[in-house]
C-alpha cells in the first residue's frame, strides 16, 4: 500500500484556519499559502486594520518602495509574523497622501 505523504501547505492552511477561527474579528483579507508561508492582503484598509494584526501577531511592519497604481502613488506596508510556527506576511497599501497625513 502507497504511504500517504501530507502536503506541506497543509501546516499553513491549518495555521490559516486557527487564526481566522479563533479571531474572528480580523478585518477582512485575501488569503493564500504559498509553500509553507500564508500571505494576506488587506483591502480597503491602512494601517489601523494592520495594526490589529500586529498586536495579535507581533513581528514588524516595514514600508517598501512607493509605485503608482491606477494613477495614484502608493506604498506597501508588510505585517512579518510568525503565527504557530507559521510565517505570515501581510500587505496594506496606503496611498502617499494618507501616509503624509499621519506622519504629520
Amino acid at each position: 500500500m502507497k504511504q500517504s505523504i501530507p502536503s506541506p501547505q497543509l501546516g499553513a492552511a491549518t495555521a490559516l484556519v486557527q487564526l481566522l477561527s479563533e479571531n474572528p474579528g480580523l478585518p477582512r483579507a485575501t488569503w493564500y499559502v504559498d509553500g509553507v508561508a500564508l500571505h494576506g492582503h488587506l483591502h480597503d484598509a491602512g494601517f489601523e486594520e494592520l495594526g490589529v494584526y500586529a498586536d495579535l501577531l507581533g513581528g514588524s511592519i516595514r514600508p517598501e518602495a512607493e509605485y503608482e497604481l491606477r494613477g495614484e502613488m502608493v506604498r506597501p506596508h508588510y505585517l512579518r509574523a510568525t503565527w504557530r510556527d507559521v510565517p505570515v506576511r501581510i500587505v496594506v497599501l496606503v496611498p502617499l497622501a494618507a501616509e503624509s497625513a499621519v506622519a504629520a
